[in-house]
C-alpha cells in the first residue's frame, strides 16, 4: 500500500505580478492526494480536479489585486497546474492534463468543476 502524497501548491505568478515585493511569499495551499487512488481513471479525474480547484483558489489569492487581473490568473493556473501535474509523476494525471485544452478560458474559471 502506498502512502497519500502531500503537496503544497504556490502560486507561481513571479511574471504576473511584477510589482510583487520579493519578502513576500505566494500564496500556497497544501492538498493531499492518495497515491493508490492514481492507478485508476476515475481516481486520476479526481487528483486532477483537486489540483485544479487548489490552483484556482492559490492564483485567486495571488492575483487579485492588480490590472490585467484575468490574464494573469490564466497564467498562474495554467503554470501552477502544469507543475503539479508533473510534480506528481502519474501517468493517468498526466493523459488528464493532456486532454485538457491548453488555453484556460473565463468560462472554466467561474465553472463550479474549473477543467
Amino acid at each position: 500500500m502506498t502512502a497519500p502524497r502531500t503537496f503544497i501548491l504556490a502560486a507561481f505568478a513571479a511574471l504576473a505580478a511584477p510589482a510583487m515585493s520579493l519578502a513576500e511569499e505566494p500564496a500556497a495551499l497544501q492538498i493531499t492526494i492518495d497515491r493508490a487512488a492514481l492507478t485508476t481513471p476515475a481516481g486520476a479525474e479526481a487528483a486532477y480536479q483537486q489540483i485544479a480547484g487548489a490552483a484556482l483558489t492559490v492564483c485567486r489569492a495571488e492575483n487579485r489585486h492588480g490590472a490585467g487581473f484575468e490574464r494573469a490568473l490564466r497564467i498562474c493556473i495554467t503554470d501552477t497546474i502544469e507543475r503539479s501535474v508533473s510534480a506528481l509523476d502519474a501517468p493517468l494525471v498526466d493523459a488528464q492534463h493532456a486532454a485538457r485544452p491548453a488555453t484556460i478560458t473565463l468560462a472554466q474559471l467561474d465553472r463550479k468543476r474549473p477543467f
